[in-house]
């Protein structure tokens, strides 16, 4: 898993990007660079995931294709979406459940503080649209394993990617992750604290590793 790229100074590639993602973000900017979309001159996928919780759970055959669709159809809708929504989204016991049972790994860290933010956001006009999509798959940028190794191992050779795994990640989502340790394309692997939200609730730990990263890749002014 050499590194191939030319060491060179951040201050020279100022205007170019050096883009850091979490989660799905992570993954479809991979995508986009192997489109050619976007060239950045490197990548930091924190926590890199692909499929949405329900088709990572119940998989995405034909039958649950419908289903979610239906799903996304009432959450979607003004009265019976806004009923649904606030069940499963928009209120704070279910954000509490969620990110002490598998978003963040300390259930400690999260604080009623930190779940009224969380709250907070649910209630925004539009809200309950990308959780509708995230949740059914709509947002997926792959459909499979395969796929997935397959964006990292187009950008072989081309720029330097870090991929930062956890050590707290829900089992599925961290077989994912821990496919990527050796495939092609991927610069270097380090696991870090955390589930699936190590950038946010172990900020410190992932900034040092990014700024290894950018070290081992480019002239970085201690």
């Amino acid at each position: 898993m050499g590194n191939s790229t030319k060491m060179k100074s951040l201050s020279s590639i100022e205007n170019d990007l050096l883009v850091f993602g979490g989660g799905h973000a992570a993954t479809i900017v991979v995508q986009a660079a192997k489109k050619g979309l976007v060239k950045p001159k490197a990548i930091a996928a924190v926590a890199p995931t692909w499929a949405g919780p329900l088709p990572i759970v119940f998989g995405r055959d034909s039958s649950m294709q419908t289903r979610y669709g239906l799903l996304r159809g009432i959450l979607r809708t003004p009265g019976a979406g806004w009923m649904m929504y606030n069940m499963l989204v928009s209120n704070e016991g279910a954000i509490q459940s969620q990110y002490k049972s598998h978003v963040y790994a300390n259930p400690q860290n999260v604080t009623p503080a930190f779940v009224q933010s969380r709250y907070k956001l649910t209630t925004e006009k539009g809200s309950r649209y990308v959780p509708a999509a995230f949740l059914t798959g709509l947002l997926d940028p792959v459909n499979s394993r395969d796929e997935f190794l397959e964006l990292f191992s187009g950008l072989e050779g081309k720029i330097p990617i870090l991929v930062v795994s956890t050590e707290g990640s829900p089992k599925r989502s961290k077989a994912e992750m821990e496919a990527l340790r050796e495939a092609r394309g991927v610069s270097k692997f380090v696991k870090v604290a955390g589930a699936l939200l190590p950038h946010e609730e172990y900020p410190s730990m992932v900034a040092e590793e990014l700024y290894k990263f950018l070290q081992e890749n480019f002239e970085v002014n201690a």
